[in-house]
């Protein structure tokens, strides 16, 4: 299958590794015709996308990944408008609610004697403009700094963060999916599950995400066996929903590659998958452009 969009990935303003513009150029250098980072609950991205991608003759979607409580479902949202005030304002809350997170994980980290040398102000400078402050800014700012190398970050993030984050009770809450989709369509945009697995592919779940207003599902997703790809597959076009894909942290637009220290270890790993094989072929781009089937 030929892909001509990549449309689920994060970028340095959540919890990716490349610069948006870096994103563009891995995924046209990849194969690519058209992208859009979907960070985690932020929108800050899209400025930079849209500029690089002109640059680079791509074509982009604007999009957010929003995490939902309590099925922990992650959705994807597309063509929004992130000033209309409800949203902003619960963008903005996310933003918080992370960073909050993150800087309570930092300060455990420092008392335990795994993380010295820099303190959370000089991680809020190096990261200036950036809302949402996750693990990633944190390492970015030490490696500035010569405390680390790229290719600790896997073994930083085991001894710093892993576990860490849900010891501290979160300053605002995720929304429950219904809300979400309201929201979001409030403000211009239409929803879609991201990487939907396991149960989330029975009738019965697709019938209640149809019910919440869900429009589309992620088909060509790393997290998806090739039985559910088929499978997500099938129920979209049976039940007229969009098809969305992407590469999330996984591949070479994750960006995770240069943290394993050898090729051994990258093929062994988690984010490895092969060169262009998730995202969403020209049709399905075109329909979740257009916000229309065209099958």
């Amino acid at each position: 299958m030929e892909f001509y969009g990549m449309l689920h990935g994060h970028s340095t303003h959540s919890d990716g590794v490349l610069t948006p513009a870096e994103m563009v150029k891995v995924a046209k250098d990849e194969g690519y015709k058209a992208i859009a980072i979907t960070d985690h609950d932020t929108a800050t991205a899209y400025p930079e996308l849209k500029a690089a991608c002109e640059a680079e003759d791509m074509e982009c979607l604007f999009g957010v990944e929003f995490s939902s409580m309590p099925t922990g479902l992650h959705l994807v949202a597309f063509s929004f408008d992130p000033e209309e005030p409800e949203i902003k304002q619960y963008l903005a809350d996310m933003g918080a609610r992370q960073t909050d997170n993150t800087k309570k994980c930092f300060e455990a980290s420092v008392a335990r004697g795994t993380i010295s040398g820099i303190t959370w102000d000089e991680v809020l400078e190096y990261n200036k403009g950036i809302p949402w402050i996750c693990n990633n800014h944190l390492f970015r700012a030490m490696m500035a700094k010569g405390l680390v190398e790229q290719d600790d970050y896997m073994n930083w993030w085991n001894i710093n963060f892993k576990g860490q984050p849900g010891k501290y009770p979160p300053i605002k809450p995720f929304k429950h999916v219904p809300d979400i989709v309201k929201m979001v369509k409030k403000a211009g945009g239409f929803v879609i599950c991201a990487h939907p697995t396991g149960p989330w592919l029975s009738d019965e779940k697709i019938d209640q995400l149809i019910k919440w207003g869900i429009e589309g599902l992620e088909v060509y997703h790393p997290d998806l066996t090739p039985e559910e790809q088929q499978r997500a597959y099938e129920i979209a076009i049976e039940r007229g929903l969009f098809i969305g894909g992407g590469q999330d942290h996984c591949g070479r637009c994750g960006g995770l590659y240069s943290s394993y220290k050898t090729e051994e270890e990258l093929k062994n790993s988690c984010h490895y998958i092969p060169d262009h094989s998730c995202g969403v072929t020209k049709l399905h781009f075109d329909e979740l452009k257009a916000h229309k089937l065209m099958r």
